[in-house]
């Protein structure tokens, strides 16, 4: 019942009757998202568009439209879920799936179509011929049916239950400079669409990334989880300064905030893989090996300075609790990384530069 009432309201609004198979106007769609964005505001909220999760099938059937409540609750005016892989049925290669592209036509006012993620066994094994997920993947982005990629894995460490497990299928090694990263990255130029890549911000990854934006400056590259360092001594490059000067030299660069709390535990950080490290997320201010709930103030300056370079996401996927519950936590995490911005930094990075990665329009 809830599904159609949500549906026959957004065919009142538009008075435009949708059909399963045919999405909005580019106009019209937009003008739906900013009345959402708007409706928001005049509830004196933030609100926040999230431009890096995942969702399942499973997910959508349980939790889809009764979960509306909680984005209007903590502002969440639109966000951008990548699909899974379609179940087996005899397909050969990667089989593409579109379930979240009918979400997005059946609620445009919150769903933006997503392309599949870059998680997937064909996609981490750099498959390239007949059916591969890149072949698709770029065929999928010439139809002019989504509007958003990601999230892709290059450079992808294994969570601690994967390390304790061994299982090393998500430690991932994709160059963003290769001819995979190269393909994905011409994709974004050649149709303006954001891609949103997981990339470790080891040394060496961060000059193949230097590399791959100055091949490709008009391509729009979010970067997921900025500093968040699990193998701190891969990643030392990655100071303020480094990011200052990364962001100063490429305008097409942008990170999202969908990172740890203070201290959050990440086992399988040290050299022998079993060692835990204590806060994940080095952006937090820390005294004698504890981290507060402030950011330092180098990494705040970022922020503030950059504030025109970060989007607001929430990571959800696989093997996450409960949603609801989850997005309560990480919009909070958010609220805490930011508390100290100003207004204007506050509404760039809620929602106005995904707006503009969007749509293409300043808000």
């Amino acid at each position: 019942m809830r599904k159609i009432l949500f549906f026959l309201i957004i065919s009142t609004l538009t008075s435009i009757s949708v059909s399963a198979n045919d999405a909005l106007p580019k106009d019209e769609l937009h003008a739906l998202w900013k009345q959402r964005i708007q409706s928001i505001l005049s509830k004196g909220k933030l609100p926040l568009i999230d431009m890096e999760t995942s969702l399942k099938h499973e997910h959508v059937v349980r939790y889809v439209p009764e979960i509306f409540d909680t984005f209007d609750e903590l502002g969440i005016a639109l966000v951008a879920p990548d699909g899974y892989q379609d179940t087996k049925d005899g397909r050969k290669g990667y089989r593409w799936s579109d379930y979240i592209y009918q979400l997005s036509l059946e609620y445009p006012h919150i769903f933006i179509s997503t392309a599949n993620g870059g998680t997937n066994k064909n996609w981490t094994q750099k498959k390239t011929g007949g059916n591969s997920f890149i072949n698709q993947l770029e065929n999928e982005m010439l139809t002019g049916k989504y509007h958003h990629m990601g999230e892709l894995e290059f450079r992808h460490y294994m969570s601690g239950h994967q390390c304790r497990g061994n299982k090393t299928h998500r430690d991932v090694f994709i160059s963003i400079d290769g001819d995979l990263g190269d393909r994905v990255l011409s994709l974004s130029e050649k149709t303006g669409l954001p891609v949103s890549i997981h990339l470790e911000v080891e040394n060496e990854e961060l000059v193949k990334l230097d590399r791959a934006l100055t091949k490709h400056p008009r391509a729009k590259v979010i970067v997921a989880h900025f500093g968040q360092k699990r193998h701190p001594y891969k990643q030392t490059d990655f100071t303020p300064y480094y990011v200052k000067s990364l962001l100063n030299k490429h305008s097409n660069l942008y990170f999202d905030l969908a990172n740890g709390h203070p201290n959050r535990e990440y086992i399988c950080s040290g050299e022998s893989l079993n060692e835990t490290l204590i806060g994940d997320n080095s952006l937090w201010e820390s005294n004698t090996g504890s981290q507060s709930d402030n950011l330092s103030p180098d990494w705040e300056n970022i922020l503030e300075t950059f504030s025109t370079r970060f989007v607001f996401a929430s990571d959800y996927g696989g093997g996450r609790p409960e949603l609801s519950g989850y997005l309560e936590k990480k919009v909070n995490n958010f609220h805490t990384q930011i508390k100290n911005l100003s207004p204007e930094a506050k509404s760039n990075i809620a929602y106005k530069n995904a707006w503009k990665l969007l749509v293409g329009n300043e808000w």
